[in-house]
């Protein structure tokens, strides 16, 4: 650990920081030498730094002079994985117009890649605290204004072929309402990989973090539990670093007012990316057709298709007219590859792999005969489609 935060560690690790330990901390850092004050801030918990260091109703705003510095005078010096974590830190919890305006400030001085690859590492944050809920519920009117005044130019002067890949999870991901076919609570076997190959396969640059998002109309709860508690079991499936957009208990009344939170959830989304394409995966026992074929329907070109998973049994002529609307209807994750190659979102290779892991997935699982068989021809014939060999 660098020495130069094993002293400021030291000096903010007591129950509350007095302002001598504040100016001392700020001291240190500013005579880090250029070049080296990313690496001391790395060793930080910035969380407890910056909220040990405070502004004093009558006395020096220290905490002023520590995001002056990091945010304004060296934010060239940051990288962006510490600028995201300095920004993590400050709407952590209730956002004052100060943070809110040092925020913005920082979004609104960078360009190209730099901010691309910033707004990524902030959708993926460690809560529910991510991109959409700083634009759209920390930040004021007039700044929020200004920053997706400026995601959108920047989006205009930096084109991309990324895909952003919105996913339910309630019969989606997993086993949960509608479907009879599987045990409750039942992750769909090859739904992991198929999300994985999405978010890897399909962006210009593999393995970034923050193309996959999780739409769901379950209430965010006080303080985002809910959708932090989604978070943390989604996480345990190996999923990609994602985020979760969340409903409110409002929204759960009827399916209409469920796909209208969802097409809400799938708006901000694309104001936030709009340089990216995207592709819907739901499931037929709700609304998430009819959002699918909405937002292809909107004036505007960015979403490449919606594939929805099958929890309801739907005949060919229903297939056939969700597909003319952009909505194509899948029975397992290997069906879900097929049309995802045929939208030009996975290559044949990785289409193979998500149905070489729905079978192996199947396999695995403990079904009575009847179900076992069902889901036999149906995958045997989604196989086919991608011609497994």
């Amino acid at each position: 650990m660098d020495p130069r935060a094993v002293q400021i560690a030291a000096l903010s690790s007591g129950w509350r920081t007095d302002r001598a330990q504040e100016e001392q901390i700020l001291q240190i850092l500013r005579v880090v030498p250029r070049g080296e004050l990313d690496a001391v801030l790395a060793d930080l918990d910035l969380d407890k730094v910056i909220g040990d260091v405070d502004d004093h109703l009558w006395g020096p705003d220290h905490r002023t002079q520590l995001l002056d510095l990091l945010l304004q005078d060296r934010r060239e010096e940051l990288s962006t994985p510490t600028l995201a974590r300095v920004i993590a830190s400050l709407h952590a919890g209730p956002t004052p117009r100060g943070h809110q305006e040092a925020i913005a400030g920082v979004l609104l001085a960078l360009r190209g890649r730099r901010f691309h690859d910033l707004k990524y590492r902030l959708n993926t944050a460690r809560d529910h605290h991510d991109l959409e809920h700083l634009v759209f519920r920390d930040l004021e009117e007039d700044l929020q204004e200004q920053v997706l005044e400026h995601i959108a130019e920047q989006a205009a002067a930096h084109p991309t072929s990324d895909l952003r890949v919105l996913c339910d999870i309630d019969d989606t991901v997993r086993c949960a309402l509608h479907d009879d076919r599987y045990p409750r609570g039942t992750v769909y076997p090859g739904v992991v990989e198929l999300l994985t190959q999405l978010d890897q396969g399909a962006a210009a640059d593999p393995g970034r973090v923050g193309d996959l998002t999780f739409v769901t109309a379950r209430p965010g709860g006080p303080a985002g539990l809910v959708e932090e508690y989604t978070r943390d079991g989604l996480a345990e499936l190996g999923l990609p670093p994602h985020a979760v957009l969340g409903g409110s208990l409002l929204n759960l009344h009827t399916k209409a007012a469920i796909a209208e939170r969802k097409l809400q959830n799938m708006e901000r989304d694309h104001l936030l990316f709009p340089e990216c394409r995207m592709v819907f995966i739901g499931d037929s026992g709700q609304a998430d057709g009819d959002v699918g074929a909405q937002m292809a329907a909107r004036p505007h070109d960015h979403v490449a298709g919606t594939l929805l998973h099958d929890v309801t049994g739907l005949d060919a002529q229903a297939r056939a007219d969700w597909a003319a609307r952009g909505v194509h209807v899948f029975d397992t994750y290997a069906g879900a590859a097929a049309h995802a190659h045929r939208l030009g979102l996975l290559t044949a290779d990785q289409a193979q792999q998500v149905a070489r892991a729905t079978r192996t997935g199947l396999e695995l699982l403990d079904l009575d005969p009847q179900q076992r068989e069902h889901l036999e021809v149906v995958l045997s014939d989604e196989e086919a489609s991608l011609r497994i060999r």
